[in-house]
C-alpha cells in the first residue's frame, strides 16, 4: 500500500507541474476572458436576438470588444467596445428594420458609446446599421458573434458606479491608445466575462438561450481599438494561438438530438466554425489550409470544406445509413441541416455525425522546417448545437461530441521534461525553443 501511495503522490505531483496555471481552456463554468457566440438571428418576421455580456468582477473594471460576423464568410458586420464597471452588465439587441431593411445593433446601455464623448441612454441609443456584406448571399441575418476582454484595470474600486467616461479614459490612455502596441503586464485581462444569447421569435413569443463558449487565459495582449477589424487568435493580435484554439474546439464525432413530427416540431443542427473566415488567408484558421475551394463559387476564394457522414437513429435503436449521407461537405461559417423528412424517417431520435480528420498537419507557415508533421488535433474545430421549432415555441436541446486527443491541452502547453513519458514527444523545430518561458505562456510562434 505505501508503495501505492507513493508512486500516486509521484504521479500526481507529475501531473500538477505538467498542467500550466495559466493554460488557455474552454471554461465549462461559463466564465473566462473571451466568449463566442456561436449564433444570432435578426430575421423580417419578428426574429431578433438579445446579446448580454457580464463582468462579474465586483471588484475590477474591465474593457471589453463585441465583433459580429456573418454566417457564410464571417466578413466583420460591427465591431465596438464596452465600457464594464464592476458587476456591471451590457445588453444589446439585433434585429431585422423593416424601414431600413437592414439589421441593426439596438442597445441603451451606457456601457457602449454611440460616439464619442456619448454614452447610450434611453433618450440617445446606439442604433447602428450592419455593414453591408461583399457576398450578397451571405447576408447579415444570420452569424455569430465574439467578445474579447482587452484589459482589466488593476485598481479595485469593490462594487460602486464607476463612471463610464473614468473607464474610457483609464483606457484610451494606456500605451498611447495605439492599436496593437503591447500592454502592461499588470492591466492584462482577467477572466471576469460570462453572458447568453437570447435568440426570440416575435410570432410566438417564444425564445430560447445559448450560452457562449467561454474562453479561459484568452488572454490579450496587445491594445485594441473599435473601428480596427479584430479577428478570434488573429496573428499578433493576441497572444493565444489559433492551434491553441482549434486543438480546443475539435471534434470527433457529434451527436445529436432531433424531432422530427407535428406534435413537437423539426429540429434545426447548427454547426458553427469561428476560426473559418473563408477567403482570408491571413486571417483563418490553420485547420482550413487543406486544399482548395470544392463547393463555393469564385467569390468565396479558398474556402475549405469541413467533410462528414451522417448516421441516423430513431428512439428504438433502428438506423437509417444514406449514400451518399444527408451531409456531405459543411463548407460555410454557420451550417445548418434540418430535420425533415424527406431527409430523416424517423419522428424523433438522434444523429451521429463522423467528421473526417486532415492526414497531418505539416509545416505551412513561417519559421517551420519543411514536412516536419505538428502535433495537434487533426478534426475540424467547430460548436455544435441544437435548436427545435415546434407548435409550443422554440427550444434548444443539449448536446454530445467526442474530441481528440488535445481537447484539454495542446501538446505544446507542456514543457518538454516534465510532460508525462509517452504522453507527448518534444518538438525538434527550434521555433519552439523556451517558448514556455514566456509570462503569458500561451505565446504561439505562429
Amino acid at each position: 500500500m505505501q508503495r501505492f501511495v507513493k508512486g500516486f503522490m509521484v504521479l500526481l505531483a507529475a501531473l500538477l507541474l505538467a498542467t500550466p496555471a495559466t493554460a488557455m481552456n474552454i471554461n465549462v463554468n461559463n466564465t473566462g476572458d473571451a466568449l463566442v457566440y456561436p449564433l444570432y438571428v435578426a430575421l423580417d418576421g419578428g426574429w431578433q436576438t438579445k446579446l448580454t455580456v457580464i463582468n462579474t468582477s465586483e471588484q475590477y473594471s474591465t474593457v471589453a470588444k463585441l465583433v459580429v460576423r456573418s454566417w457564410k464568410n464571417s466578413q466583420e458586420l460591427l465591431d465596438f467596445l464596452l465600457y464594464l464597471s464592476p458587476a456591471d452588465v451590457w445588453t444589446g439587441t439585433l434585429k431585422y428594420d423593416p424601414a431600413l431593411g437592414k439589421v441593426v445593433m439596438e442597445s441603451t446601455d451606457d456601457s457602449c458609446l454611440v460616439e464619442i464623448g456619448t454614452f447610450a441612454s434611453a433618450t440617445k441609443p446606439l442604433y447602428k446599421e450592419l455593414a453591408p456584406t461583399s457576398d450578397p448571399s451571405d447576408n447579415g441575418f444570420l452569424g455569430y458573434v465574439y467578445v474579447i476582454n482587452a484589459a482589466t484595470n488593476p485598481a479595485a474600486t469593490g462594487p460602486s458606479l464607476v463612471a463610464k467616461s473614468a473607464i474610457f479614459s483609464w483606457y484610451h490612455g494606456l500605451v498611447g491608445g495605439v492599436n496593437g502596441a503591447p500592454l502592461p503586464v499588470n492591466v492584462y485581462p482577467r477572466n471576469v466575462l460570462t453572458g447568453f444569447a437570447d435568440i426570440t421569435w416575435a410570432g410566438t413569443g417564444s425564445s430560447f438561450a445559448l450560452k457562449p463558449v467561454a474562453l479561459m487565459n484568452y488572454q490579450n495582449k496587445v491594445w485594441i481599438d473599435a473601428g480596427v477589424e479584430t479577428v478570434l487568435a488573429g496573428l499578433g493580435e493576441t497572444s493565444m494561438g489559433l492551434v491553441r484554439l482549434e486543438d480546443l474546439l475539435a471534434k470527433r464525432t457529434i451527436r445529436l438530438p432531433y424531432y422530427n413530427n407535428n406534435a413537437k416540431g423539426h429540429t434545426f443542427h447548427f454547426f458553427t466554425f469561428p476560426t473559418k473566415v473563408s477567403g482570408q488567408k491571413d486571417k483563418h484558421g490553420f485547420w482550413w489550409d487543406i486544399g482548395t475551394d470544392r463547393n463555393s463559387p469564385a467569390d468565396d476564394k479558398a474556402r475549405a470544406c469541413a467533410s462528414v457522414g451522417a448516421k441516423i437513429f430513431d428512439t428504438t435503436e433502428k438506423f437509417s445509413v444514406f449514400s451518399p449521407a444527408p451531409v456531405v461537405d459543411m463548407c460555410t461559417e454557420i451550417f445548418w441541416l434540418e430535420a425533415l423528412p424527406n431527409v430523416i424517417p424517423f419522428p424523433e431520435g438522434w444523429i451521429r455525425y463522423t467528421l473526417n480528420p486532415v492526414s497531418a498537419f505539416y509545416d505551412r507557415e513561417r519559421g517551420r522546417v519543411a514536412g516536419n508533421p505538428v502535433l495537434r488535433n487533426l478534426f475540424p474545430p467547430v460548436i455544435p448545437f441544437v435548436v427545435n421549432v415546434g407548435p409550443g415555441g422554440l427550444f434548444s436541446l443539449q448536446t454530445a461530441w467526442d474530441g481528440g486527443d488535445f481537447n484539454r491541452y495542446s501538446f505544446y502547453d507542456f514543457k518538454p521534461g516534465i510532460d508525462m513519458p509517452n504522453a507527448f514527444v518534444a518538438s525538434p523545430d527550434p521555433v519552439w525553443s523556451n517558448w514556455y518561458t514566456d509570462p503569458g505562456l500561451e505565446e504561439t510562434p505562429f
